[in-house]
C-alpha cells in the first residue's frame, strides 16, 4: 500500500496532464516532500487520521496474505479511533490542544486506560454504553497479538468486520454531534504535520479515499462489507 503524490507547485501553476510523480510509503507524521521533474520542491500533508490509514493497511494485509499483521492493524485502528473520539469531544467543548496533550500523556502507554476513558466519555455524552468488541473477539485478538496465534484469512476478515461495525456508527455519531471538534482535530493533525516547514515552501493537503473516511457522508455511498472491499482491491 503506497501513496501516489503529485507536485503541489505544478497544481498551483495549472499545468495540464498532471500525473503522480512518486509513489511513497506511508509516514507516521503524514508529511511528504517531493521534487518533480521540473525541479519544484513541494510538501504534501495527508489529512487522513491514523485510524483511517491503519484500517486500510489491515485490509491490504489481508489481500497480501498477512493475517496476523491485519489483526494487529485493525486493533491499532480501533485504539486510535478512541483517541480521535476523545479529541473531537473535548475540542468541541473548547478544551485546548495543550490541555488534551497533558491529559493524554497519563494514559498514552496503557490501552486499557484509553478504553476506559472512551467508554465513560461516550456514556456521558450519549446516555448509553458504546458498542465494543465482544469477549470472543477480545480473546481472539489477545491470542494473535500476545500469544503468537496465526489466524486464518476468514478469522482475520471476521475480526476486521467486527472492528468496522464498531467504527462506522460511532464515527457517524461523532461527525454529527461534534462537527467543530472533528474539524479542530483534523486541523491540529495538519498543523502537527506542518511542523517546522520553512516559510515559502509550497504546501498542499491531500485527502485520499479510505474504507473508513471522515470526509464521506454515511448516505453518500454504500457501506460495503470488508469482504466486498477486499474483493474490490483485487479488481483494481
Amino acid at each position: 500500500m503506497k501513496l501516489p503524490l503529485i507536485c503541489g507547485q505544478c497544481m498551483k501553476d495549472g499545468l495540464a496532464h498532471i500525473s503522480p510523480i512518486a509513489s511513497v510509503e506511508f509516514r507516521d507524521d503524514g508529511k511528504y516532500e517531493v521534487t518533480c521533474p521540473k525541479g519544484h520542491k513541494s510538501i504534501t500533508l495527508l489529512q487522513q487520521q491514523k485510524f483511517e490509514l491503519l484500517f486500510d493497511i489491515g485490509a491490504y494485509a489481508v489481500t497480501d496474505g498477512y493475517y496476523r499483521e491485519a489483526v494487529s492493524s485493525f486493533t491499532s485502528s480501533l485504539e486510535r479511533f478512541y483517541e480521535f473520539f476523545l479529541k473531537a469531544v473535548l475540542f468541541e467543548k473548547k478544551i485546548s490542544q495543550d490541555v488534551f496533550t497533558l491529559a493524554w500523556k497519563r494514559v498514552s502507554n496503557q490501552s486499557e486506560r484509553q478504553l476506559g476513558a472512551f467508554i465513560f466519555l461516550y456514556t456521558l455524552e450519549f446516555g448509553q454504553s458504546p458498542i465494543l468488541l465482544n469477549d470472543c473477539k477480545i480473546k481472539f485478538r489477545n491470542e494473535v497479538i500476545h500469544k503468537g496465534k496465526i489466524p486464518s484469512r476468514s478469522e482475520a476478515i471476521h475480526y476486521g468486520q467486527a472492528v468496522l461495525d464498531i467504527l462506522r456508527p460511532i464515527l457517524n455519531e461523532t461527525k454529527q454531534k461534534y462537527p467543530n471538534g472533528v474539524s479542530s482535530t483534523i486541523y491540529q493533525h495538519i498543523q502537527n504535520a506542518y511542523g517546522d516547514t520553512p516559510l515559502g515552501t509550497t504546501i498542499s493537503t491531500l485527502d485520499i479515499p479510505t474504507i473508513i473516511n471522515l470526509h464521506i457522508s454515511p448516505n453518500s455511498c454504500e457501506e460495503l462489507s470488508l469482504e466486498k472491499v477486499i474483493s474490490e482491491f483485487r479488481k483494481g
